[in-house]
C-alpha cells in the first residue's frame, strides 16, 4: 500500500510537470491574449500613472496644466467636504455589503430547494441587477415620496406618519443604500446558487444519515464549501459599494449630493470636483485616495480569508 501511494505521488508529479510548447505554440498563445494586455495597458496601467501625475498638477481642462507639487494632498487636510465623503461612503459600504450578502445567501439556500415556479423566481430576483440604474432610481424615488410613495402609504396603514426619505439627513443615505442592496441582490445571488448547486449531495445526505440537522448540515457542510463564494461576493462588493455613485447621481442629488451632502459619497465627490468644478487635478487626487483605500482593504481581506474559507492556503 505505501508503494502505490509513493508511486501515486510519483505520476502524479510526472503529470502536473509543465510541458515544453513549440515557437509556435507561443506565438498562437500571445496572440490570442495580446487583445485584453493591450486593453489593460492602454484603459488601466496607463490611465493609473497619467492620474498619478495629474495629482500634482492644477488642471482646469481649458488651459495647460500647471505643477503645484503636493498642494492638492496638502488641500485633502483642510477640505470640509473630503471627510464627510470618507464618511459617508464608509457607512454607505459597511450597510449595504454585510447586509447584502446575508440577504443573497439566504435567498440562495431557498432558491436551492425543489419548489414550483424556481425559474420564474430567479429570474425575478435577478432582473434587478441588469435593469438601468436611471430606471431603477425613478422607481425608488416614487416608492421613497412622502406624498404618494408607497413605503409611506403601508407605514399609514400602521398609524405611522410619513417619512420624508430622501429630504431627511438621517434616512437618506440608508435609503439610498437599501436600493443598491436590492439592485446588486440579483448578481450575488447568481454566483452563491451555483455553489449551492456544486455542493456533493453524497455529503449531505451522509449528514442527514447520521442525524445532522437541518441547521448543522448548513453550518458545518454547506456554508463552508460555499465559503470561496462568499468570499468572492463580499470582496466584490465592497469594491462595487466603495465606488458607488449612480444611484446618488440618479435619485435628484446631483447638485450637491443630497440635503446637507448626507450622500456625498467619495466617487460623488470624485465626479462632482472633476467635471462639474473643472478640478482635475484635485480630482484625481481624491480618485487617488480612494484606489488606496480599496487596495487596502482588498489586501485586508485576502490575508484574513484563511481563518474563513474551508481549506484554503497561499
Amino acid at each position: 500500500m505505501r508503494n502505490f501511494i509513493i508511486f501515486r505521488k510519483k505520476e502524479n508529479k510526472k503529470n502536473t510537470s509543465l510541458k515544453k510548447f513549440s515557437k509556435s505554440d507561443m506565438f498562437w498563445g500571445y496572440s490570442f491574449i495580446a487583445p485584453s494586455i493591450l486593453s489593460f495597458l492602454i484603459f488601466n496601467f496607463i490611465a493609473i500613472i497619467a492620474s498619478f501625475l495629474i495629482s500634482f498638477t492644477d488642471w482646469r481642462l481649458i488651459a495647460s496644466p500647471n505643477f503645484v507639487g503636493l498642494a492638492n494632498y496638502q488641500k485633502l487636510f483642510t477640505d470640509p467636504v473630503f471627510p464627510k465623503a470618507m464618511i459617508n461612503t464608509a457607512i454607505y459600504t459597511f450597510f449595504s455589503v454585510p447586509l447584502g450578502v446575508f440577504m443573497a445567501l439566504l435567498l440562495a439556500v431557498v432558491l436551492n430547494q425543489k419548489i414550483r415556479g424556481l425559474p420564474f423566481f430567479r429570474v425575478l430576483y435577478y432582473t434587478p441587477a441588469i435593469s438601468s440604474s436611471v430606471a431603477v432610481a425613478m422607481v425608488w424615488m416614487w416608492i421613497y415620496s412622502t406624498d404618494y410613495g408607497i413605503l409611506n402609504y403601508i407605514l399609514g396603514l400602521f398609524g405611522i406618519s410619513p417619512v420624508d426619505w430622501l429630504n431627511n439627513t438621517k434616512t437618506v443615505l440608508l435609503a439610498v443604500s437599501t436600493v443598491s442592496i436590492w439592485k446588486d441582490l440579483g448578481f450575488k445571488i447568481i454566483i452563491l446558487l451555483a455553489a449551492l448547486q456544486d455542493v456533493p449531495k453524497d455529503m449531505i445526505e451522509a449528514a442527514e444519515i447520521d442525524g445532522a440537522g437541518w441547521w448543522k448540515r448548513l453550518t458545518h457542510i454547506t456554508m463552508p464549501l460555499i465559503s470561496p463564494a462568499i468570499f468572492f461576493v463580499s470582496v466584490t462588493g465592497f469594491i462595487s459599494a466603495i465606488q458607488s455613485m449612480d444611484l446618488v447621481y440618479n435619485m435628484r442629488f446631483e447638485q450637491d449630493g443630497g440635503p446637507a451632502r448626507a450622500t456625498t459619497t467619495m466617487a460623488f465627490y470624485i465626479y462632482q470636483v472633476a467635471f462639474s468644478y473643472l478640478r482635475m487635478g484635485y480630482g484625481t487626487t481624491l480618485a487617488i485616495i480612494m484606489f488606496l483605500v480599496i487596495l487596502i482593504i482588498t489586501y485586508i481581506q485576502w490575508h484574513v480569508r484563511k481563518r474563513f474559507i474551508y481549506l484554503e492556503s497561499d
